[in-house]
């Protein structure tokens, strides 16, 4: 059985642990909400891009070659830092089970420290891209020049990303988007009340890379505020966890040092009725 002295280093271990976990959920609540605000203001203006990409009916980014290799480059996103329930597990089994198209091993992006650590320990070789746990533009625009660049000169057949859907706090589902070719732009047709100057192609080419651009930048925004939600879900369980365990010790600490207090008192008093006689 512990000694009280154990008892109480176990008791402040847990509220170190306590007091880590609360700076963790408070961190995550605060990049969870300019996260959501983030997205919020600009999922509008994404989904306006696509529909107006749409009403060109089949404009899009051209390719600069007719020889075009089969293999896929896909993108695989993740947060930076663990700590976040299951939501990096989940996200490496749905990419592992996911189906592999082409004849050649497909060209491998990663975003995120927790996939670039995963895909090393499998041993698979990827390029990687930074993302902050807040993504700028600018970060987003960079793997997406780099993805237009393949698909342009021929070197993937497809563009895909692999990352978790944000639905809610409480859920993100993994999910895999084929970013180009874009799988839509067959079903529109050309809108003949608009104007197009100095051309519909050219206008449509222009719009397919902004399209593409705010869409790398809307699934990088999706999957962080993901990430901070499932930090703090986790953080706030832990932070639950661990006062529920302080509380339950505390009371074990005390009910130990009545006893020893109780048993001290009970020996003095047998001292002196001894001394007595």
């Amino acid at each position: 059985m512990a000694g009280l002295q154990e008892l109480r280093k176990r008791l402040r271990s847990i509220r170190s642990t306590g007091q880590l976990a609360s700076a963790m959920r408070t961190a995550a609540t605060a990049k969870y909400a300019r996260l959501n605000r983030v997205r919020g203001d600009f999922s509008p203006y994404a989904q306006a891009c696509e529909d107006m990409l749409h009403h060109l009916g089949g404009s899009g980014i051209r390719r600069e070659t007719e020889e075009i290799r089969h293999r896929d480059a896909v993108v695989l996103m993740s947060s930076n830092r663990g700590l976040c329930g299951g939501f990096n597990a989940e996200l490496f089994r749905f990419f592992s089970q996911r189906e592999v198209r082409g004849e050649e091993p497909p060209l491998l992006f990663v975003c995120g420290r927790k996939a670039a650590g995963w895909l090393r320990e499998q041993g698979l070789e990827a390029e990687e891209y930074l993302l902050s746990d807040i993504p700028s533009y600018s970060e987003a625009k960079a793997l997406s020049d780099r993805l237009r660049q393949l698909y342009v000169a021929g070197e993937a057949e497809r563009i895909l990303v692999v990352y978790q859907s944000f639905h809610n706090m409480l859920t993100q589902v993994p999910a895999e988007r084929q970013l180009l070719p874009e799988p839509k732009l067959g079903e529109g047709k050309p809108d003949a009340d608009l104007l197009y100057l100095p051309d519909r192609e050219t206008i449509g080419e222009q719009l397919a890379v902004s399209c593409l651009d705010t869409a790398v930048y809307h699934l990088a925004l999706e999957n962080a505020a993901g990430a901070q939600a499932a930090t703090l879900v986790a953080m706030r369980s832990a932070c639950d966890n661990a006062d529920a365990s302080a509380a339950k010790l505390e009371i074990t600490i005390n009910r130990r040092r009545q006893a020893e207090v109780t048993a001290s008192v009970i020996e003095t008093a047998a001292g002196n009725l001894q001394q007595g006689v």
